[in-house]
């Protein structure tokens, strides 16, 4: 099921949380996230099942800074 703005993790998806990418994104105020950066990172993402999660935070970011542009 998508979301055409909200995003969310199912509770405890530890995997997600604990992602590099997220790490780097969840403590970073919006105004300063760099656009290019957040496509840099999905695309260095695996097209996989485990990947599916964090490409779907990334683009949830990217949908947000387009707001906020």
């Amino acid at each position: 099921m998508g979301y055409e703005i909200n995003w969310h993790t199912a509770s405890g998806n530890t995997a997600l949380l604990q992602s590099p990418y997220y790490q780097k994104y969840a403590t970073t105020i919006i105004g300063s996230i760099n656009i290019e950066s957040v496509k840099n990172d999905i695309q260095l993402c695996l097209a996989s099942n485990e990947s599916a999660a964090i490409i779907a935070y990334l683009s949830w970011l990217l949908r947000v800074l387009a707001l906020v542009a």
